[in-house]
């Protein structure tokens, strides 16, 4: 026996829960994007920048300050008792080595390690750093053996700053005819690279896709086809003319389908079908793309059917529609009632009152007693 009973209503907190995180997973989903971004491009572009400015040293090894001089241990002055005693010993002519990174004052320890050799950013750092030894703001995370464990965000603000200079200038120096001979001339030795020229070719061809204005992928045409059986309709993208030998094959003309999967559109079907079979919709491919990844829900407004309620009538009405449909409804239903009551009305004042009908004469006579004298006969 089928059930048909009604869908239990979820309370006011369910209700605020769910529309709260309608709200915060958007922004959620978007900062997460753009993290993964930018901890790809910090690691194999930004860090790159800074060590590739790193390995031009123009300055010379740090000084080690007095300070450090008193806190590193007396095993690295030649003579290690004179060094425990006078203060005045523990000088740099007097080391026999240089203290590691672990062996000078922790104020100390992110500045660069003694004896290596500065570049402009290290320098710069320094520089700061010594003015206020107490804060790490101008400091990097070196390890014992002198390695960085972490930049600092000076760092990281002028790589970037720097490699997008050197983007915008490699852009403008493509567009000339010098620079489109090198890129050229570059792109066919990478091609020649045996594993490269595999993964190189598709490589350019993603990001042209996204970053190119004249991209070799680009369509505007919406349509509905029907896949994956007759009677179901899907939506698709037409991106282009079909194949040539198709074509000559069936004798229609073909054109050529992109079916995006809901909700992710970028994985999907191409296929080749004819041009008849396609139903063109009037609708832009953003729209499409929200019908799609919405698994329905955000269909264009001009495409939507008339809805009685629900998600769909919130998505297609206005407020103002709404609070004016309701209104009209309710008037309706009051004049209903007033109608029904007044034909309820009326119809027991036609029926008579039963106590105040008049009763039916009876014809009576008087019946006299027998005589009692009278015998019977």
């Amino acid at each position: 026996m089928a059930q048909n009973g009604k869908r239990k209503k979820s309370g006011p907190i369910q209700r605020a829960f769910v529309k709260g995180l309608s709200i915060i997973l958007p922004a959620v989903i978007t900062i997460a994007i753009f993290a993964w971004v930018w901890d790809i491009l910090r690691v194999y572009v930004v860090e790159l920048t800074i060590k590739a400015i790193d390995q031009v040293e123009l300055f010379e090894p740090r000084v080690i300050s007095p300070e450090e001089l008193r806190y590193v241990d007396a095993r690295y002055f030649d003579n290690p008792a004179e060094a425990l005693v006078s203060p005045e010993y523990r000088t740099t002519e007097h080391l026999h080595r240089l203290p590691r990174v672990g062996d000078l004052p922790t104020e100390y320890r992110g500045m660069t390690p003694p004896g290596q050799r500065r570049s402009v950013l290290q320098f710069i750092l320094d520089t700061n750093a010594l003015e206020n030894v107490q804060s790490h703001m101008w400091k990097r995370d070196y390890d014992d053996s002198g390695r960085v464990i972490s930049y600092n965000w000076f760092d990281y603000l002028l790589a970037a700053v720097l490699g997008l200079s050197l983007v915008v200038l490699l852009g403008f120096l493509a567009r000339n005819f010098l620079g489109r001979r090198m890129v050229t001339l570059l792109e066919w030795f990478v091609t020649r690279v045996p594993v490269v020229k595999s993964i190189y070719p598709h490589a350019k061809q993603l990001v042209e896709f996204f970053f190119t204005d004249n991209k070799p992928i680009e369509f505007d045409t919406v349509g509905v086809i029907e896949y994956p059986r007759r009677g179901l309709w899907s939506i698709a993208f037409v991106t282009g003319a079909g194949l040539k030998s198709v074509q000559e094959a069936t004798g229609k003309r073909m054109v050529t389908v992109y079916v995006p999967s809901s909700p992710a559109p970028m994985t999907g079907y191409c296929m080749i079908m004819p041009a008849e079979e396609v139903i063109q919709v009037d609708v832009t491919v953003e729209e499409a793309m929200k019908f799609v990844i919405s698994g329905g829900v955000l269909a264009p407004r001009e495409e939507m059917v008339k809805p009685a309620s629900g998600a769909q009538y919130a998505l297609s009405h206005t407020i103002n529609e709404q609070i004016r449909k309701r209104q009209t409804t309710m008037l309706r239903k009051a004049d209903a009632l007033k109608a029904i009551e007044k034909d309820v009305t009326g119809a027991e004042e036609s029926v008579p009152n039963p106590d105040e009908a008049a009763a039916p004469e009876v014809e009576t006579r008087e019946v006299k007693a027998p005589d009692a004298d009278k015998p019977e006969s």
